[in-house]
């Protein structure tokens, strides 16, 4: 990182403002190698033709009341499902399915590539459902950083997604435009940024939509989730704030049961036991 970083670096890069951020990704990927070993669940399923198009598919103790499809972050150039499956537990325990799901990476592909992976992700879900006995319409999408920008495109372009959770996320890209960090793996153009920012779409049906953010993020965080809270007034179901939480630590309140994240989300999840499913 440069000794005197820009503006947009400082308000952009979680990884300048949090020093110590590979001791977190080494403490999630323990984490997440513990689950795998002892979690009923199958692993490396093939949701697409490409070798970067797998999931970690996680399983409750009985039939599954839905499937939460989990996305991890890394500023689309980085980090790995291995890395994320330490968000299953407090949702199997709840009683749903939770799929992990890998996409390839920036700069080898681009943005407009992961996004489509990611709804071919979906499509297979909703479509294969039957196979780990969860019941149709129950799929639901939660992703952290450049993860929640991609559940979020799942929103605008996916209809079998029926609502999201987005945490520390991404909704308008074109300030990344002046973050060479993220722009040297992206290459965003003033087009591609726009055309893949969330909050200059229109969500593709009424599912609701769950923001959060820690309160010592970068700047440029908060400005993002105030973008999406009044861009998508209309299906923003709500915002959790984590006080004390800066942008890797905010996973935490997901992958503990009793986390400010994980209550909102299966209260969110739980409100769809009793609409009909299709």
């Amino acid at each position: 990182m440069p000794a005197n970083p820009t503006d947009g670096e400082r308000r952009y890069n979680a990884r300048l403002a949090v020093p110590h951020y590979q001791r977190i990704f080494d403490g999630w990927a323990r984490a997440s190698a513990a689950v795998r070993a002892g979690a009923p669940g199958r692993l490396d399923l093939a949701y697409g033709p490409d070798p970067a198009e797998r999931l970690d598919l996680f399983l409750p103790a009985g039939r599954p009341r839905g499937t939460l499809m989990y996305i991890h972050g890394g500023y689309w150039r980085s980090l790995d499902k291995s890395d994320a499956s330490l968000v299953a537990p407090p949702f199997t325990a709840a009683g749903y399915a939770v799929a992990v799901v890998n996409y390839a990476l920036c700069p080898a592909v681009s943005v407009e590539t992961i996004v489509a992976q990611m709804r071919s992700a979906a499509a297979w879900l909703a479509a294969h459902h039957a196979q780990w006995d969860a019941p149709p319409g129950r799929l639901f999408a939660c992703g952290h950083s450049a993860g929640g920008h991609l559940a979020a495109m799942l929103l605008a372009t996916a209809p079998e997604v029926k609502a999201a959770v987005c945490i520390s996320a991404l909704y308008d890209l074109r300030p990344l435009l002046d973050v060479p960090s993220v722009m040297e793996a992206t290459r965003f153009t003033p087009l591609s940024a726009a055309a893949l920012s969330p909050a200059l779409l229109r969500p593709v049906a009424s599912a609701p939509l769950l923001t959060a953010l820690g309160s010592e993020e970068n700047a440029g965080f908060h400005e993002q989730s105030g973008i999406i809270r009044r861009q998508w007034h209309g299906v923003h179901a709500g915002h959790i704030d984590c006080p004390g939480h800066a942008h890797f630590s905010i996973l935490d309140a997901l992958t503990q049961a009793d986390g400010a994240i994980a209550t909102a989300a299966l209260r969110l999840m739980r409100s769809f036991d009793d609409t009909p499913s299709p």
